[in-house]
């Protein structure tokens, strides 16, 4: 195969142009163009799911005691869509929290936003808190499953374009970059929980909740 036996088109995420969504493309949608940059910040959002919390909270406890944050912002409410096993209406931040505390993050390290039950709302509280108590703040890390930074900081960049993002995966085996499409498409597999996100990016980027960033995907002529 030769160079010029491929055609590459560009592509928004709003733009629904493609026609076919193979594995190689849906992988350049959801995961591409983002990743940790290691850079260390004092601020630290993590983002609350019910079904993937244990791995992002000890994602957060790892790299606290590796020194890339030292303030921690748990999101999360009671009535998001994913809080499907808690116990008499627990926030996804308050059982995140005591993960952390039992794992000898400091109270005084943590704050929860427990009000929230999206992402966006996960954003915007969090950094109301964050700003509140550090106005010049320029700069924040995140926590959240492998698939849902690009969401994440696409909407930073929609909403907060000042604000530096340094994205950290949080891994569970099954949805991440690597392993998404070993699994069948039955709903809360790795496959199905990809396409679902592809979708969701989608939809926000026609909404303008997120930034509407180019794709490229390359094809046989």
């Amino acid at each position: 195969m030769r160079l010029s036996d491929l055609v590459v088109e560009e592509y928004k995420i709003r733009e629904p142009a493609v026609t076919i969504y193979d594995d190689a493309f849906i992988t350049d949608v959801v995961f591409n163009n983002v990743c940790d940059d290691n850079a260390n910040n004092k601020w630290c959002i993590v983002f609350g799911n019910s079904i993937q919390l244990h791995e992002r909270a000890n994602t957060t406890i790892k790299k606290y005691f590796e020194g890339r944050f030292k303030k921690i912002v748990v999101c999360g409410g009671s009535a998001g869509i994913s809080n499907i096993d808690s116990v008499n209406n627990e926030t996804e931040a308050s059982r995140i929290k005591k993960i952390l505390v039992e794992a000898g993050i400091p109270e005084s390290s943590i704050v929860t936003e427990e009000s929230s039950n999206n992402t966006f709302e996960n954003i915007d509280n969090a950094m109301d808190i964050i700003l509140s108590k550090d106005a010049d703040t320029d700069s924040v890390s995140i926590v959240t499953s492998e698939y849902h930074l690009k969401r994440c900081y696409l909407a930073f960049l929609r909403k907060y374009p000042q604000i530096k993002v340094t994205t950290i995966p949080a891994f569970d085996g099954y949805t991440d970059r690597d392993n998404w499409f070993n699994s069948s498409n039955e709903w809360n597999s790795g496959r199905c929980t990809i396409i679902w996100e592809r979708n969701l990016l989608t939809k926000y980027a026609k909404e303008n909740k997120i930034f509407d960033c180019e794709i490229s995907k390359v094809r046989l002529k």
